[in-house]
C-alpha cells in the first residue's frame, strides 16, 4: 500500500519531473523512496490515470456515507 505522504511525494514529483527524462520513474522513485522501485511508480501511475478516468465517467457516486 501507499501512505498519504508517499501519494504526496509521488504527487509532487509528477508535477516536477518532465515526462520526456528518460529516466523519469526512476528519479521519481528516489523522490517518493520508502522502499519503492521505478516499476512501483510506473504501476502506481497507471492506477491514478485508471482512477481520474473513472471519477471523469460520473460513475462514481457522490451520496459518500450520508455526506449529501
Amino acid at each position: 500500500g501507499w501512505s498519504w505522504e508517499e501519494n504526496k511525494l509521488f504527487e509532487v514529483a509528477l508535477a516536477v519531473v518532465d515526462e520526456q527524462q528518460p529516466d523519469r520513474w526512476e528519479v521519481i522513485a528516489a523522490i517518493v523512496g520508502w522502499e519503492k522501485s521505478a516499476e512501483d511508480m510506473q504501476k502506481h501511475y497507471v492506477v491514478l490515470l485508471e482512477d481520474l478516468q473513472y471519477i471523469g465517467s460520473g460513475k462514481l457516486d457522490h451520496k459518500l456515507g450520508g455526506l449529501d
